[in-house]
C-alpha cells in the first residue's frame, strides 16, 4: 500500500511493544489494520470498483501524492470514473487557503466536477 511519508516505520528490535508504531500526526489510523479496505479502499478491487465518481486532488509536495496516483491508476484499471488532478509545488490540503491562487484554480476543478456529475 503506498503511502508516502504516511507509510508506518519498521518495528524497531529494542521496542518490547509488538504494535508496529505510527508515525506522529495519523493517530486517526490508531488501532486499524492498514490492509483493512474500510481504512485504505485501494487495498480492495471489490470496494474500489463500487466507488461514484471520484475527483481527486493533490500536490507534488503533498504526502500523499503517490497514495493519490496509485489510487486513480487502480480505479481507471476498474473503469471507475476518476479525475486526478495534480498542482506543482503544492502541498497537502493546499486548498483550504483561498489566499493560494493554486487554490482558486482548484475550486473551479471542484466545482466543474460537481456539475457534471450532479448536474446544476
Amino acid at each position: 500500500m503506498p503511502l508516502g511519508e504516511a507509510r508506518a516505520p519498521p518495528p524497531s528490535s529494542a521496542s518490547k511493544d509488538p504494535k508496529p508504531a505510527r508515525p506522529p500526526g495519523l493517530e486517526y489510523l490508531a488501532n486499524t489494520d492498514p490492509h483493512d479496505p474500510m481504512v485504505a479502499p485501494a487495498e480492495s478491487s471489490e470496494v474500489l470498483s463500487r466507488f461514484p465518481p471520484t475527483l481527486i486532488i493533490a500536490g507534488t509536495r503533498g504526502f500523499e501524492l503517490s497514495s493519490a496516483l496509485f489510487t486513480h491508476s487502480q480505479m481507471v484499471k476498474l473503469g471507475v470514473d476518476a479525475d486526478l488532478h495534480v498542482w506543482e509545488g503544492m502541498f497537502h490540503g493546499f486548498f483550504y487557503n483561498p489566499d493560494v491562487p493554486e487554490s482558486r484554480d482548484c475550486y473551479d476543478v471542484i466545482v466543474k466536477f460537481f456539475a457534471r456529475h450532479l448536474g446544476r
